[in-house]
C-alpha cells in the first residue's frame, strides 16, 4: 500500500474531481475540498423527505455521514489502574484531515472492565474515568474506589461531554452520543468492576443483582428512574448544539428490546419540549442476526446501525418513522475487518455507498490491540499509544474519498440502480437534464454501463487504492457502453452528461 503522502502527491498532480487530496494526520485542519477552514454546523439533521436514505440540514441538500470512531473519545482508558488521557484535539484533527464528518462518543458503563480481547491470552483490565455520578462513599465499591451516589452528578463529566461535542461542531463534524453502550454489561463484567447500578457499589440501594437487569427489564423500575434522569441531564447539556445525533446503545443483550425502545421514547418526548430535536439512533443488539436488524427497522429510531455487512437499498420497517437512515458501522457489520485485504476493506465502504447507505469505521486508533495484529499503534503506555496505527490510513482515506463524491453529486436525487451496470453497484440520477452515475467495480476489469440517455458523457476515474483521479475520453450515450479502468484492482467510474 502506498503511503498517504505518496497518494496525496499523485492526487494533486492529476486533473481533480475530488478537490484537494486527503491530508496526512500531521497536516493542519482544513476542508480538503475547498482549502478553507471547516465550517461549524448550524442546524440539526432531519430525514430528507424526498430521499429518506439521507439526512438533510434543512437546505434540501443530502448530508452524507461517514467517519472513524473509537472507544475512548469521551472517557479516558488505561491498564494497570493508570488512566491515559486522550489528545482529543488530535483526534478531531485526524477526522478533519481525512474529510470525515461523523464520529461517535462512547460511554463505557464499567469503571473497570475485564476481557476486551486486545491480547490472545490474559487480556489486561482497563480502568475508565470520568463517570456521570460522584463517588462520595461512605465505603468503597468493588473496584476499590468510593461508592457512587446516584443522586449527585459529577459535573466535570457533562462539561467534558459538552466541550467535546462543541469541538466537533466547530470542525463541521456530527457527533453520535451514547448515553449507554449495553455491550459492556453483556461482555466485560466481573466481580471488581465497580458498576454503579450494582447495590454494593452505590449508596442509594439501587441493585441490578450483579447481572444484566439494568438493561433487560421489561417495565419501569428504580433503575430506569435513575437512567431516565441521567439521559435528561445529557439532553439538557447538549440540546442547543446542532451537531448531535443520539444512539441509545449498541450490541446490548438480546433481551434489551424494551429498554432500548424506552430510551428512544424518553429522548423523543423530552426533546419535544426543547429548542432543538436531534435524530435518535439504535445500534444492533448482540445476537447480530436478521431478527436483530428487523427489530431496528421496526423501532421508532430515526437511524440504525445494523448487523448486515452490506445493507439493502431500502431500510424501512413498521416503526415511526418507517424509513431509517442506515449507517453501517464496521464495529458490528464488518467484524474482523483486519483479517481482510485492503481491497476487500474498500469493497465494504463503496458497495454500501452505492446501496444508499452510510458508513462508520470502528477505528482502534490509539488503543493497543496486538491480538491478530488488529492495531499495532506505536509505543503504548498502559494500553494506550500516543499515535494511531498507520495501517488503517487507507480505510480512513476511503471514507473521505466517498464523502467527496457525495458532496459534489446531487446526492438527494441519486438512487441505487444496480441494473445499470454489469458490476451491480451504481448510484444514479437519470431523471435530471444532465444525468450522473457513479459505478463501483469491486474487482476492476471490463464492465458495461447502460447509457440509454442520449448525449456526451464526461468520464472520470478514481483509483480507490491510491486516491488518484484520471479522466477518460468522453463517451456517446444512447446505448450500453463498455469501460475498462486504466489501472488494476477495484475502480470507481463517475459519468455525467455534459450540458
Amino acid at each position: 500500500m502506498k503511503s498517504i503522502a505518496t497518494c496525496c502527491i499523485v492526487f494533486a498532480m492529476l486533473t481533480p474531481f475530488l478537490g484537494k487530496p486527503v491530508l496526512a494526520q500531521s497536516d493542519p485542519p482544513s476542508d480538503v475540498a475547498t482549502g478553507s477552514a471547516p465550517k461549524p454546523i448550524t442546524a440539526p439533521l432531519k430525514a430528507l423527505s424526498t430521499n429518506p436514505r439521507y439526512f438533510t440540514d434543512g437546505s434540501g441538500k443530502a448530508i452524507y455521514l461517514t467517519g472513524s470512531h473509537t472507544w475512548n473519545t469521551l472517557q479516558d482508558w488505561g491498564t494497570n489502574n493508570s488512566i491515559q488521557p486522550l489528545d482529543f484535539g488530535a483526534f478531531v484533527k485526524m477526522l478533519v484531515a481525512y474529510r470525515h464528518n461523523f464520529t461517535l462518543l462512547w460511554t463505557t458503563e464499567l469503571p473497570t472492565f475485564r476481557g476486551l480481547p486486545v491480547t490472545a491470552s490474559a487480556p489486561p483490565d482497563f480502568t475508565v474515568a470520568p463517570f456521570p455520578w460522584k463517588r462520595t462513599g461512605p465505603g468503597n465499591a468493588s473496584d476499590g474506589k468510593p461508592k457512587f451516589d446516584l443522586t449527585q452528578y459529577d459535573q466535570a463529566y457533562f462539561d467534558r461531554l459538552r466541550d467535546r461535542v462543541g469541538q466537533l461542531n466547530a470542525a463541521g463534524i456530527y457527533a453520535g452520543v451514547y448515553p449507554f453502550s449495553g455491550e459492556w454489561i453483556l461482555r466485560f463484567r466481573f466481580s471488581g468492576d465497580g458498576y454503579p447500578f450494582t447495590g454494593s457499589n452505590n449508596v442509594n440501594g439501587i441493585d441490578d443483582g450483579g447481572a444484566m437487569s439494568s438493561v433487560t427489564m421489561t417495565a419501569p423500575n428504580a433503575i430506569t428512574q435513575i437512567q431516565d434522569a441521567y439521559v435528561k441531564k445529557m439532553v439538557d447539556t447538549l440540546n442547543d448544539l446542532p451537531n448531535v445525533l443520539w444512539i441509545v446503545s449498541q450490541e446490548a443483550p438480546k433481551d434489551s428490546k424494551w429498554w432500548n425502545s424506552h430510551l428512544i421514547a424518553v429522548i423523543r418526548a423530552y426533546e419535544a419540549g426543547k429548542p432543538l430535536q436531534h435524530p435518535i439512533g439504535y445500534g444492533v443488539t448482540a445476537e447480530g442476526n436478521p431478527q436483530a436488524d428487523a427489530n431496528l427497522l421496526n423501532s421508532d429510531a430515526d437511524w440504525i446501525a445494523p448487523a448486515a455487512r452490506i445493507s439493502p437499498t431500502i431500510s424501512r420497517g413498521t416503526g415511526h418513522p418507517a424509513w431509517k437512515v442506515n449507517i453501517n458501522d464496521s464495529d458490528h457489520s464488518y467484524w474482523e475487518i483486519w483479517k481482510d485485504s485492503p481491497q476487500l476493506n474498500r469493497n465494504y465502504f463503496w458497495i454500501n455507498f452505492t446501496n444508499g447507505n452510510q458508513t462508520l469505521f470502528m477505528d482502534p486508533y490509539v488503543v493497543y490491540y496486538p491480538r491478530e495484529n488488529r492495531n499495532l499503534c506505536p509505543s503504548p503506555v498502559n494500553g494506550i499509544s500516543p499515535k494511531p496505527d498507520m495501517r488503517w490510513d487507507q480505510v480512513r482515506a476511503t471514507m473521505g474519498y466517498i464523502r467527496s463524491y457525495a458532496d459534489r453529486m446531487d446526492l438527494a436525487a441519486m438512487l441505487p440502480a444496480e441494473k445499470l451496470s454489469s458490476t451491480g453497484h451504481v448510484l444514479a440520477n437519470t431523471a435530471s437534464p444532465n444525468p450522473e452515475l457513479l459505478v463501483y467495480a469491486p474487482t476492476g476489469g471490463q464492465f458495461t454501463v447502460d447509457l440509454s440517455a442520449a448525449g456526451h458523457f464526461a468520464v472520470k476515474w478514481l483509483n480507490p487504492a491510491t486516491g488518484a483521479p484520471s479522466a477518460g475520453p468522453d463517451v456517446e450515450g444512447g446505448a450500453p457502453r463498455t469501460f475498462t479502468p486504466p489501472f488494476d484492482g477495484d475502480a470507481v467510474l463517475y459519468l455525467k452528461r455534459r450540458p
